[in-house]
């Protein structure tokens, strides 16, 4: 048994630089274990670090998530006092592609209830977890999986935001990425959407009536790519 159970799903290469694996190497507390997991889709990576994991409390991280100093002893602190926590996301503040849309990035400086998740930063008592189910891996490759499963938890327990919880993260590295990312999260949108109950119909409205133009340029790119996702999953049923 351990303490804290480290899940890191990845698509980088064996022998490549982990960075929050590289940081927590750092830390004093040691009474933790490291699960990263290559299996395909990172609901389905996360899953299979669920079910070998040796210790009760359990963290997640991305494969570019940076955990602040001191980080695993907050989560087993918190996860003492929560059954699920949701920590604090900064994105750098010179960072050229951000994504302001997302709230559960960072959710203040004061600890609070919340009904959100980051999936580059949340920590779970196992226990829950074995109550409610662990990620949809049938529905959400990518993309949201972390938010259907806080929907879940939420209806039988608390969550907790504490923004001590800190991490780093860049949300992408480019442009292409940026596009890229937009519309997985489009197709991911619509996969949620179909779980909600919403017909077909109300699919193609969202599609056809949600406006293009952004505040920006890069909030139109934005746009442009979501829908182009929208429509291509539900062009694909």
């Amino acid at each position: 048994m351990v303490e804290v159970s480290v899940i890191i799903p990845t698509t980088l290469p064996e022998g490549a630089t982990i960075d929050p694996v590289e940081r927590l190497a750092r830390d004093p507390f040691d009474d933790y274990e490291l699960l990263v997991r290559r299996d395909e889709g990172a609901a389905h990576a996360r899953n299979v670090g669920i079910e070998r994991a040796r210790g009760d409390k359990l963290v997640f991280l991305d494969d570019d998530s940076i955990p602040c100093a001191g980080y695993l002893r907050t989560a087993s602190v918190a996860l003492d006092a929560y059954p699920a926590v949701a920590g604090r996301v900064r994105q750098p503040d010179d960072a050229r592609f951000t994504d302001l849309e997302l709230p559960w990035y960072d959710q203040g400086d004061d600890t609070t209830s919340t009904d959100m998740l980051p999936g580059c930063n949340m920590a779970i008592r196992k226990e829950v977890l074995d109550s409610v189910g662990g990620f949809d891996e049938e529905t959400f490759g990518w993309g949201h999986e972390e938010s259907e499963l806080a929907e879940r938890i939420a209806q039988e327990h608390h969550i907790q935001y504490v923004p001590e919880l800190l991490i780093e993260h860049t949300y992408v590295e480019s442009l292409p990425d940026y596009i890229e990312k937009s519309y997985l999260l489009g197709r991911a949108d619509v996969r949620w959407w179909r779980l909600d109950g919403k017909s077909l119909g109300w699919l193609v409205r969202q599609s056809l009536n949600t406006p293009i133009r952004g505040e920006s340029r890069l909030e139109t790119v934005r746009r442009i790519a979501q829908r182009a996702g929208w429509l291509a999953e539900i062009a694909a049923g």
